[in-house]
C-alpha cells in the first residue's frame, strides 16, 4: 500500500505557530493510528499515511481550520514570531497574505521564509533563505541566510522601506528568480553567492522609496 506525506500547520495567529489541544486531538483522530507524525524545524508537522485515505484526511484537517501543505522542494509556510506586540502593530495580516502568495511554490531546493513583526527578530528571519522584518510601518527584506553546513551565514539586506502592498509581490519575485536561475539540489543561498546569478537588481531597482 502506497504511503504519502503532507505537512500540517496551524493558521498564522497571535502566539505564532501554536497548535491548540483541540488541534492535536483532531489531527490524531483524522490521520489515524497507522500514520506517522514528525515534528520539523519548519513550524509544521509532517504526516505520513496511506495514500487512499490521504485526500479525505486533508479535507477534514482543513475543515478543522488547519493548514495543509505539500512537502518536498517547495517554499515552506512562513516561520513567524509570536506577534507579542499585537496583530496590527506587528503585521499579522501582512504575514498571512505573504504566506498565501508563496507557500507551495515549486523551487530547486527547499526554501525557508521567516517573518518577524519587529527588529527583535524573534522569527529568526536573518538565518532563512528570505527574511522579512517589520520596522514601524514598512518592511525590510533579507536574502541568503543559511543555518546548516560549514557555510552557515547571515542573510543580507535586499531592500528596505517596503510598503505592505509591495511586500508579497517583491518576495514572490525573489522566489520566481530562484525558480528561473536556481539549479536542482542547490540551495537559494548558493544562488545568492553566485556572481553570475546576481540579477536581483531587476527586483528592486524600480522599487518606490
Amino acid at each position: 500500500m502506497n504511503r504519502v506525506t503532507f505537512a500540517v500547520s496551524p493558521e498564522i495567529r497571535v502566539g505564532g505557530t501554536v497548535f491548540t489541544p483541540k488541534d492535536m486531538i483532531a489531527i490524531g483522530q483524522i490521520v489515524g493510528d497507522d500514520a506517522q507524525i514528525e515534528l520539523t524545524t519548519f513550524q509544521q508537522l509532517i504526516v505520513e499515511m496511506n495514500e487512499e485515505k490521504s485526500e479525505e484526511a486533508k479535507k477534514a484537517l482543513r475543515d478543522k481550520g488547519l493548514c495543509v501543505y505539500e512537502t518536498g522542494s517547495v517554499v515552506k509556510n512562513l516561520s513567524v514570531c509570536t506577534f507579542c506586540k499585537g496583530a496590527e502593530e506587528e503585521g499579522l495580516l501582512a504575514a498571512r497574505n505573504l504566506n498565501d502568495s508563496i507557500v507551495g511554490m515549486t523551487v530547486p531546493f527547499t526554501m525557508r521564509v521567516g517573518y518577524t513583526g519587529c527588529p527583535n527578530a524573534c522569527g529568526e528571519p536573518l538565518v532563512k533563505d528570505i527574511g522579512i522584518v517589520k520596522r514601524k510601518e514598512t518592511f525590510e527584506i533579507y536574502v541568503g541566510g543559511q543555518t546548516k553546513t560549514l557555510e552557515a551565514k547571515m542573510a543580507e539586506l535586499l531592500v528596505d522601506q517596503v510598503k505592505e502592498e509591495d511586500l508579497s509581490p517583491i518576495v514572490k519575485s525573489v522566489v520566481t528568480l530562484y525558480q528561473e536561475k536556481g539549479k536542482s539540489g542547490r540551495s537559494f543561498s548558493n544562488l545568492c553567492k553566485d556572481t553570475e546569478s546576481r540579477t536581483f537588481e531587476r527586483i528592486w531597482v524600480c522599487h518606490p522609496k
